[in-house]
């Protein structure tokens, strides 16, 4: 059964090749030049809009947020963990800590770099994000990956300690969270079923795998996902293309949707299905995928009201968009927290826009920065009540 189900596992990712820019050769990538760009320094396709390299800049549409943001790599002494390879942890300037974290691993064949787009992101945002590399690209399982997960971050703990380091004394070592893109994103729910003490998941078009002979009874090769092997309690952002069956037929039952409703109703949970989009969707950070993602942990790492509040908006993007959350009664604008939204939320905003200090409370289109266009937003709530 082992051996069979070696060769099925890779007929699953034969079946998917070229579903991500990451797959493409030099060749191909210029091929497909309107969707993916070659980076000549790392010999690698990426998708457009995807990684950059200059702190607090962005690209392709992602709305990089307020901070500049540096790293430290193994060679700065960041713990080589056993259970990942080529660690990079990004960190925030100036941010307000402790800094909260996220982790995150890439997709089949896909290296540490994969992520690099989405770490930059959410350290401009003032977060510790830190991107990891599977020990092997190919053969490393789905749990597997959700172990390096969870060794990632213990990594960053131990920055918390590290004397040199310069997240010393600085990270919230009780708010971590995990995400991943296709198997990477799978993984974060595997990383999850170990660990439920992980504040926050964001799946990026998720695949997952989870082999049972005596529960998936009936089903090809033991390959299943019934409710028992999603249960848990870690709130899930997920992402998912319309049309990535069609991409990924192997993958019919194993997708983020299927993972979304098959997950506990009693845990947090969205499912964000990008409108005619296949499994590239949510691979790098921009538009409402940036947006959602980043009131996603602002909402489950920070409390942000505000943040919950936009997370009830449907998406303009989305086919499919479906949520169990509950904002306990939280009202979008609401800054001092009174229970009401009035001129003094107007003016509290005011004050943001003229000392340049950022909250994310009072940026209500998500954009990174506080401008007139909140205050245009925030008076259009108070005349509208």
């Amino acid at each position: 059964m082992k051996i069979i189900f070696k060769h099925f596992y890779l007929f699953f990712f034969i079946s998917s090749i070229y579903a991500e820019c990451s797959d493409l050769d030099y060749s191909l990538c210029l091929t497909y030049s309107e969707f993916c760009t070659w980076d000549e320094d790392s010999g690698t396709c990426y998708e457009e809009g995807g990684y950059g390299t200059t702190g607090g800049s962005g690209g392709g549409g992602t709305s990089y947020g307020p901070y500049e943001y540096s790293t430290i790599t193994e060679a700065q002494g960041l713990r080589n963990g056993p259970d990942y390879r080529d660690g990079v942890v990004y960190y925030p300037i100036g941010g307000d800590s402790p800094y909260k974290s996220i982790v995150l691993t890439p997709g089949f064949g896909g290296g540490s770099i994969y992520m690099s787009s989405w770490a930059e992101f959410f350290a401009s945002h003032g977060y510790i994000a830190m991107r990891i590399g599977p020990n092997d690209e190919v053969n490393d399982s789905h749990n597997q990956r959700g172990e390096g997960l969870l060794d990632g971050i213990e990594s960053i703990r131990q920055e918390n300690t590290r004397t040199g380091s310069p997240l010393y004394g600085l990270v919230d070592t009780d708010n971590f969270s995990v995400s991943g893109y296709s198997m990477g994103g799978g993984a974060s729910h595997n990383a999850a079923m170990i660990d439920g003490t992980i504040k926050a998941i964001i799946s990026l078009n998720p695949t997952v795998i989870f082999e049972d002979c005596d529960v998936c009874i009936g089903a090809a090769y033991c390959i299943c996902l019934v409710p028992e092997f999603v249960n848990h309690s870690v709130p899930s952002l997920i992402f998912a293309g319309e049309f990535e069956v069609n991409e990924l037929e192997s993958y019919d039952g194993l997708l983020g949707q299927d993972v979304y409703e098959n997950m506990p109703s009693t845990t947090d949970k969205i499912i964000f299905e990008g409108a005619g989009s296949g499994h590239g969707f949510a691979e790098s950070p921009y538009g409402e995928v940036a947006e959602y993602a980043l009131n996603w942990l602002n909402y489950q790492l920070s409390g942000d009201s505000s943040a919950c509040e936009s997370l009830l908006v449907e998406p303009l993007s989305a086919s499919l968009y479906s949520t169990n959350l509950d904002c306990e009664g939280s009202t979008l604008g609401d800054l001092n927290g009174d229970s009401l939204v009035n001129i003094q939320d107007i003016i509290l905003t005011v004050n943001y826009v003229l000392s340049g200090d950022y909250s994310s409370s009072a940026d209500l289109n998500s954009d990174g920065s506080i401008s007139i266009l909140d205050i245009v937003q925030l008076i259009n709530i108070v005349l509208a009540d």
